[in-house]
């Protein structure tokens, strides 16, 4: 699992990084993410960490991704706070345990990259309705604006139900690995 891992971090920069160099080299600016809703289930106080279930039986997820701002700059260490939540495999979200199960807060490393090992979240019931599978992010860095935002997973089939799902926050999943490149607006 450690070389799977390794070996989808290594894709995933190559990947970013010559997203990126495109709209570099088109001297555009890159589209701020998409915000999406809060929901009721924000706690703050999460612990820091990017190990979000740890001793939790589940579809092992990697989510990583840069967090750029709209200048193509990496926002590193130190300027960018990403608070992530989730709900459990069965749809359920921990509101009181001092665990704060599928919660973390982390900073990116010195190049915006970030990493966030979990578990796939589960639907949950809305009546005649699921949400889809989903994480929420709420990112926070001095001099840009904060935002709040979730990520969906392509094939879910309650995607085009959904009225908060937004196209360009859906990802697809390899090898229950995914990227979510993450670019700030400014103040």
């Amino acid at each position: 699992m450690k070389n799977s891992r390794r070996d989808f971090l290594g894709a995933a920069g190559v990947l970013a990084a010559s997203s990126l160099l495109r709209a570099q080299e088109a001297n555009k600016t890159l589209l701020p993410t998409e915000d999406n809703i809060e929901g009721p289930y924000f706690r703050k106080d999460a612990p820091s960490r990017s190990q979000l279930a740890e001793g939790v039986k589940g579809d092992p997820l990697f989510i990583s991704g840069k967090v750029y701002s709209t200048d193509g700059r990496s926002l590193a260490t130190g300027e960018v706070v990403i608070d992530v939540w989730h709900a459990s495999p069965t749809g359920e979200y921990d509101n009181t345990s001092d665990k704060f199960l599928f919660r973390g807060k982390l900073s990116p490393g010195r190049c915006g990259r970030y990493v966030i090992q979990t578990v796939m979240p589960g639907q949950y019931d809305l009546g005649e309705a699921k949400r889809p599978a989903h994480i929420h992010f709420k990112i926070s860095a001095p001099g840009y604006r904060p935002l709040t935002t979730q990520l969906y997973f392509k094939g879910d089939p309650w995607l085009e139900r959904d009225p908060f799902v937004r196209k360009s926050l859906v990802i697809g999943l390899e090898k229950s690995a995914g990227t979510f490149d993450i670019v700030l607006a400014k103040a």
